[in-house]
């Protein structure tokens, strides 16, 4: 288990270093463990180096690990609903929603001696604070469904993670040839109930936006013709009765309107590519390049006859619409459906400064995060002013599988 960039839980890591220090421990063997994570084969925590190491503090060196022993919290559905009972019979189902989702680990800490596991307990409390910098966000943690077979299709990944009871120790075992091992449970709670898996590998390519078709358009003049199919009991004898004007929708002044040149981009993802019971949702980064691209479209279609994504591009039907103004030079543009949230990071004097653009909707109203709840294929249109778009600029769109149990 890691949180916040840190591995917390590592028991191939835990079990090749007592094991090497004599300390007889036993665990189901996860061989493919240091390759998934990206590691060379566990043996010395010194070398590799182990999470916790410090040079600097001497004890370190006596820990040796933290072994998963039990978790439960993944197998728990968080759906619940409040019924309203009506007037007469039955009741109002009301909206079906997700409460948190919280985790609760039983794990072992492997010590030589008894200061090595007053280090180890000092660590884990530290690593589990998580990160200094998100406040009442919390952080991702990443945990392997099983162990991992062929790189990281068993990674799993959840949100807005935060320590929600802090460890505990419940017992300590003196082992006769020296070493301790300590009995340790604590408790974390995700923010945001579902459990992601990795990207589809079908949704992994970059497409060059300087290569894109270029047309002259206004992408939000469409959506003044666009209708909806009238009430087939409707009597043409009896119109209802017109209704009041609507007063105008406020726009922001920044929002861009009016024809323009675009170059037009399109993303392709088959049915076939898209799991079948899981609910996906996407992850969409565009690198902007040598120069600041303006103007910004994306839009998305389903397309469940896999037909060229060209000519199923009817604005009127698109999914989601998302209009960003400005993106600055050789900025890279993150809209994450897991996290629900928008990040733009770009260089500066002083490093890399990050911020949190504007999402607009269609002409200008609130944008709202699609989540695909079967597979229907997917045309994703990534476009932007034509005198903008750096011949070296491009854009991902990828789909996130999540589930409620795992």
């Amino acid at each position: 288990m890691d949180l916040a960039g840190t591995e917390v839980i590592n028991s191939a890591r835990a079990h090749a270093y007592a094991t090497a220090s004599g300390i007889p421990i036993t665990c189901e063997p996860c061989p493919e463990v240091p390759a998934a994570v990206g590691d060379m084969p566990y043996w010395d925590l010194r070398q590799d180096p182990a999470p916790w190491f410090d040079p600097a503090i001497r004890e370190s060196s006596g820990f040796l690990g933290v072994l998963g022993q039990t978790v439960a919290g993944f197998d728990t559905n968080p759906i619940e609903r409040t019924p309203s009972q009506l007037v007469g019979d039955g009741a109002a189902l009301g909206v079906l929603r997700r409460t948190h989702r919280e985790i609760a680990y039983t794990v072992l800490l492997v010590a030589a001696d008894p200061a090595a596991l007053s280090y180890g307990l000092e660590w884990l409390a530290s690593a589990l604070r998580g990160s200094a910098c998100t406040a009442c966000a919390g952080d991702e943690m990443c945990v392997f469904a099983s162990c991992p077979i062929d790189g990281t299709s068993e990674l799993r990944h959840l949100y807005d993670v935060g320590l929600l009871d802090g460890p505990q120790v419940t017992a300590t075992l003196r082992l006769t040839g020296g070493g301790l091992i300590a009995t340790v449970t604590f408790a974390l709670a995700a923010g945001r109930p579902f459990i992601f898996r990795e990207p589809l590998a079908a949704s992994a390519d970059w497409v060059d936006l300087g290569e894109g078709l270029v047309v002259d358009l206004d992408p939000d003049t469409v959506h003044d013709y666009c209708q909806d199919p009238p009430p087939c009991t409707q009597d043409p004898d009896c119109p209802p009765p017109a209704l009041p004007p609507r007063p105008p929708v406020p726009v922001d002044a920044c929002y861009p309107t009016g024809v323009a040149t675009f170059r037009a981009q399109v993303v392709s993802l088959g049915v076939l590519d898209q799991p079948q019971w899981l609910e996906t949702v996407p992850l969409i980064e565009v690198m902007t390049g040598t120069s600041a691209i303006r103007r910004l479209v994306l839009r998305g279609w389903a397309n469940p006859q896999g037909i060229d994504c060209f000519d199923v591009s009817d604005p009127c039907q698109a999914c989601w619409h998302i209009t960003i103004p400005y993106l600055p030079a050789r900025s890279i543009l993150t809209v994450d459906g897991r996290l629900q949230r928008a990040v733009v990071e770009c260089p500066s004097q002083v490093g890399t400064a990050t911020d949190t653009p504007t999402l607009y909707g269609p002409q200008g109203t609130s944008f709202t995060w699609p989540v695909f709840p079967c597979p229907s294929g997917l045309c994703v249109e990534v476009m932007a002013m034509a005198d903008t778009v750096a011949p070296d600029a491009r854009a991902r769109v990828q789909l996130i599988p999540r589930s409620d149990m795992g």
